[in-house]
Formats: structure tokens, C-alpha cells, sequence
């Protein structure tokens, strides 16, 4: 029996560590199935707590250099004395967000004097001595993370983009020093010694700039679900106990209104901005806030067992997860460093080799190939949008399952309704005396966006022709099938399949089952606790026909971003690091290029947290 669980990750910086903490995950018996993201700095593991602990895990994790953060608590039965995974780690990045933020100004303001120096006092032998000591003060004080992790992943036969960004700076500066300590070498030969070490001092500066504006940018990507996970109030009771809540305070569980009428405001979990009246016999929910008159809420759900808390786990395990063409990437980005240090050293020697006196220039270029390749930008482009979007869609009460659904939605051209609790009310009380049911308010409106969109719309229905006609006509739907069973739904979306469609179905996750298991797309229609959260790829929480045209349009938009993150990712190593090999690239430009292209990828996934 296996199960799967989110563990933050500590010590990660680009995609070759991700690569490498997820085979060291993999190698393990009992582990069936692992994937790390860089953007969340989670690792998503499948494994049998019978075979391995999760603090096996957390060892292997530490033996392969880095850390994992889990609960002390193993069984269901024992209770956690320890902080939450969750808090512990976001407490470490905030730790090291506010760490990189003093090295970054540190490092810049060190760098100018650097760079002042080298230019107004380069011809003075006093002050090139302190240009020497000042820059090796420097690229120890605030270069050490990248001195640290690199010796680190040495130890582990490893290397990273720290193992680069280590290699530049120290090469810059001893090669500056053996210079300076030995002219003798060049002079002997006509040739002049350089000094370059206002590079390594600018070198540092542009990659701490870059990686706290990086880190400051993922830290954004994640916001929807520290939005999430706030909702929760802290108020502490059991189920079937009795509570009030006033007016403008969040209800803290799931549970039946036994007193009481009020307006409560859903929008956190719906998405939908217009308040729901609760009278006694209705159901509430927890983060969500009580509007204008107290309430006496009987507890049915507490703590993980509430909607809320099976929300912030769903969003958790979709952020975590891998879109297929990031696995590729993945493979590309485990070879990466050591591929690009290979090159840097044929670098130096064809330099020095085959150009007189091309020492000098071949170590700047070498320094320069090392600098301006950037697997970062390659591990962040895949997974920053897809934690973006999804997040984006969990605010608009779409509970997208993983990456995959939410690129999957982005290809269809057929939609599939089922009538019942999707097209229309579905509830018994609302019976309209004419049409088993009456049409949502909302639902002509989605199906126009849907038609606007060039999606072909069908209503399925076991209902008799007349019904059915009558309430497609209402809705706007041209094609419609009725008096179908459910093997029959089953049967209608494979037709369309056969026919070389990209089918979603939309129904209500019970009896469309069957159906929904086919389509390209499943989307679960439901509110509270009726939601089909385990079986459909989406699930819309307020059964609000219009959010499925806006997951479409949500898709459309992260898979183009995707696209355009990897096509710059990858176009921006494939010219940068030859030019760079050439020589035309000085080694501090390379190193603003470089911290740009991360952050250039993670602003550009930013913009799915609008609209």
C-alpha cells in the first residue's frame, strides 16, 4: 500500500539539483514514483511506508547534499511534536530570501568600488594589491553559498549552477593573482598581464541580484496556495460541537447551520463573488466568511478533513506535479553543468592552442561559457507556469488535478454536458411545473462562450426528447442527444474520439463516470462535499457552467507561456554559450545575461496569476 506525499526541499538552485534529488528519491526501494519541483522546492513521492520511512527519505536526501523537511510523526495515531513541514520550510526560504536580498546590495556596492578602483587606479601598485585582497574579502563574504554548495556537490561526485557560478569567480580572481604575483610570466614573452578582478566582483554581484530577484519571483508563483492555507481560522473544536460565528469572522469548519440567517461570502473557495444566504439545514464551509447576521454552526468536518483542507492538498499535489515535456527537460537539464564545463575547458585550450598568445583570452572565454549558461532558466520555465495557472485556477474555484490536465484542456474542440446538475439546477425543489428540472441562470451564457471559443457543445441526457429539447433550446445548445443510459455517454465520447476529436465531458463525477474515465478532459460539476475531487482531471466547486470555457482559456494561456519559456530557454543557451566560446561576450555581461534569463522566465509565468 503506497502514499503519496509532499515534502518541502531545502538546498536546491537549479535543475540539475532537482534531477539529482529526484534519482536519489527514485534509487530507494519501496519509492514508486518521485517528482521535484524546482519553482515550489517540493518533492512529490509515492512510496510504501512499509519499505521506507519518510526519514529514510530525508536521509538519502541529506547523503545526496541537500535536505528534506518532514512531520515526526510517521503513523496516523502519533501526534507531531514538530513545527509543520509546511511553515519549517517557508520560514527557510523567507530565511534565505532576506540572505539574499543583504548579499545581493552587499555584493553590488562592493562591486562599484571594485570597478572604481580598477578603472582610475589600475596603474598604481598600492591600490592593485588592495583590489586583490578587497575582492577575495568580497568573493568570500558574499560568495560563499556558491563556494559551500559547490564543495558540497563535489563530495557527492555532483556539480549544479553553483559549481559554475564557483568555477567563474574563483578562476577570475586567482588568475587575476598569478598576474599580479608573477608579471614576469607574460612580460618575458611581450605579452601584458591582466587584472580581471573587477570581474569576479561583478561576476558575484549580477548572480546574487539575479537569484534573489528569482527566488523573490518563485516565491510569488506560489502565493495562491499560502492564500489558501490562510483561510483556515485557528479555532480548535470537535466534531458535532456547537459554535457561533459573528459577523465578518470565518467559519473554521464544515458544517450544518442549526440557527441563525446570514450571507456568507464563498468567493475564497468558489470563486464566485456573490454571497450565498445560509438558513438553518444549510450547509457552511471552512475559510469561508460570515457576512451579516451570527450563525450557530454544528461541526460535521474539522481540521484536514474540511473542503478547505482537501483544496490546499489537491492545489499542493498539481503544483507538484510534472507536465511530459518537463520530464524531457529534466533529462537535458542532469547533464547540463557537467556538459558546459567540458566545453568551457575546450574553450580555453582551443584559445590557447591555436592563438598566439590566446592564454588570457581563452581563460575570459572559458570564465565567460561558464557564466552565461543558465540551466536554471530551463528548470523554471516548465514548472513556474504550471504552479502559476493552477493557482490562478484554484482562486477561480477550478481544482485542476496536476500539470497534465491543465495543458490537456488547452487542445479540446468538442465539449460533452451532461443535463442534469451541470446544464440545469438538478434539484428538486426548484422543479420548474413545465420542464425531472430548470436551467442554470448561468448556463446559456457558458455555452455562448464555449461556441465563441469554436468548441462544439452536446448536451447528453436519459431524459425524453421533449425535455431535452426544450431545456437545449434555453441553453443554447444546437447538438443533443437524449434518452441515453450511462454505458451510452460512454459510447457517444469514444465516437467523437474516433473521429479524431479532443473530447471534455462535464457532468457530475457519479453516473457520468464512465464517460468522464474516456474523455481527453474530465470535469466534475459539484459543491461541498458531493464533489468528485478523487475521479475528474478538474472539478468546478460551484457548479458554475461558465467555469469551464475559462479553464479552457486558463489552459490555452499557460500552455503558450510554457512555450514561450522553453523557446528562450533554450534559444538563449543555444547562442548565448557559442558567443560566449568566441569571446564576444564579456564575462560580467554574461553574468547580467544569465540572472536575466531566469528571471525573464519566472516574470513571464507571473502573468498567470492575472485574469
Amino acid at each position: 500500500m503506497t502514499v503519496r506525499k509532499n515534502f518541502p526541499v531545502v538546498g536546491m538552485g537549479c535543475a540539475a539539483c532537482v534531477a539529482r534529488v529526484e534519482n536519489t528519491l527514485r534509487k530507494l526501494p519501496g519509492v514508486t514514483d518521485v517528482s521535484v519541483s524546482l519553482a515550489s522546492n517540493m518533492a512529490q513521492v509515492e512510496y510504501d511506508p512499509a519499505v521506507v520511512s519518510a526519514a529514510g527519505l530525508k536521509q538519502a536526501v541529506v547523503d545526496g547534499g541537500y535536505d528534506l523537511i518532514v512531520e515526526e510523526a510517521e503513523k496516523p495515531e502519533e501526534v507531531a511534536s514538530g513545527p509543520d513541514p509546511d511553515e519549517q520550510a517557508e520560514r527557510i526560504r523567507l530565511k534565505e530570501l532576506r540572505s539574499l536580498r543583504s548579499d545581493a546590495v552587499g555584493g553590488l556596492c562592493a562591486a562599484a568600488l571594485v570597478m572604481a578602483v580598477s578603472m582610475f587606479c589600475k596603474d598604481s601598485p598600492r591600490w592593485t594589491v588592495f583590489l586583490a585582497v578587497f575582492t577575495l574579502i568580497v568573493v568570500i563574504l558574499f560568495g560563499r553559498r556558491f563556494f559551500k554548495s559547490a564543495w558540497n556537490q563535489l563530495r557527492h561526485g555532483s556539480a549544479n549552477m553553483d559549481t559554475l557560478v564557483a568555477l567563474s569567480v574563483g578562476i577570475s580572481w586567482l588568475f587575476s593573482a598569478f598576474n599580479l604575483l608573477f608579471p614576469e610570466v607574460w612580460t618575458s614573452r611581450g605579452l601584458k598581464a591582466g587584472l580581471y578582478f573587477e570581474s569576479s566582483a561583478m561576476i558575484l554581484a549580477f548572480v546574487l541580484l539575479g537569484r534573489w530577484l528569482e527566488e523573490r519571483a518563485k516565491h510569488g508563483t506560489t502565493a495562491s496556495l499560502r492564500a489558501l492555507k490562510q483561510l483556515q481560522p485557528e479555532v480548535h473544536c470537535d466534531v458535532g460541537e456547537v459554535m457561533a460565528v459573528d459577523p465578518g469572522y470565518r467559519i473554521p469548519v464544515d458544517g450544518v447551520v442549526v440557527e441563525g440567517e446570514s450571507l456568507v461570502d464563498e468567493s475564497a473557495l468558489t470563486g464566485e463573488s456573490v454571497p450565498v444566504a445560509k438558513a438553518p439545514g444549510t450547509k457552511v464551509y471552512a475559510g469561508t466568511t460570515n457576512g451579516s447576521a451570527t450563525l450557530k454552526v454544528k461541526a460535521e468536518k474539522v481540521g484536514n478533513g474540511t473542503l478547505l483542507a482537501g483544496i490546499v492538498d489537491m492545489v499542493r499535489d498539481a503544483q507538484g506535479s510534472k507536465a511530459r515535456i518537463q520530464r524531457t527537460v529534466d533529462k537535458v537539464a542532469a547533464v547540463f553543468v557537467p556538459v558546459i564545463v567540458g566545453v568551457a575547458l575546450l574553450t580555453f585550450l582551443v584559445w590557447a592552442l591555436a592563438v598566439p598568445g590566446g592564454v588570457a583570452k581563452g581563460i575570459l572565454a572559458a570564465v565567460g561559457v561558464l557564466v552565461i549558461a543558465c540551466p536554471c532558466s530551463l528548470g523554471l520555465a516548465t514548472p513556474t507556469a504550471v504552479i502559476a495557472g493552477i493557482g490562478n485556477a484554484a482562486r477561480k474555484g477550478i481544482l485542476v488535478k496536476d500539470a497534465d490536465a491543465l495543458q490537456v484542456a488547452a487542445g479540446i474542440d468538442a465539449v460533452v454536458l451532461d443535463k442534469t446538475g451541470t446544464v440545469t439546477v438538478g434539484s428538486a425543489e426548484k422543479f420548474d411545473a413545465d420542464w425531472r428540472d430548470v436551467i442554470k441562470p448561468t448556463s446559456r451564457e457558458a455555452v455562448q462562450a464555449m461556441k465563441d471559443m469554436g468548441l462544439d457543445v452536446y448536451m447528453l441526457t436519459g431524459d425524453k426528447a421533449e425535455i431535452a429539447s426544450g431545456i437545449a433550446r434555453e441553453a443554447g445548445i444546437d447538438n443533443v442527444v437524449s434518452e441515453v443510459l450511462p454505458d451510452a455517454k460512454h459510447h457517444f465520447v469514444e465516437k467523437l474520439q474516433k473521429e479524431g476529436r479532443r473530447v471534455a465531458m462535464v457532468g457530475d463525477g457519479i453516473n457520468d463516470s464512465a464517460a468522464l474515465a474516456l474523455a481527453d478532459l474530465s470535469v466534475a460539476m459539484g459543491r461541498g462535499s458531493d464533489i468528485a475531487i478523487d475521479t475528474a482531471m478538474a472539478t468546478v466547486i460551484s457548479s458554475d457552467l461558465r467555469k469551464v470555457p475559462e479553464l479552457v482559456k486558463l489552459s490555452g494561456r499557460t500552455s503558450r507561456i510554457i512555450k514561450e519559456n522553453l523557446f528562450w530557454a533554450f534559444i538563449y543557451n543555444v547562442l548565448a554559450v557559442p558567443a560566449a566560446a568566441l569571446g564576444l561576450v564579456n564575462p560580467m555581461i554574461a553574468a547580467a545575461c544569465m540572472a536575466l534569463s531566469s528571471v525573464c522566465v519566472v516574470s513571464n509565468s507571473l502573468r498567470l496569476r492575472k485574469g
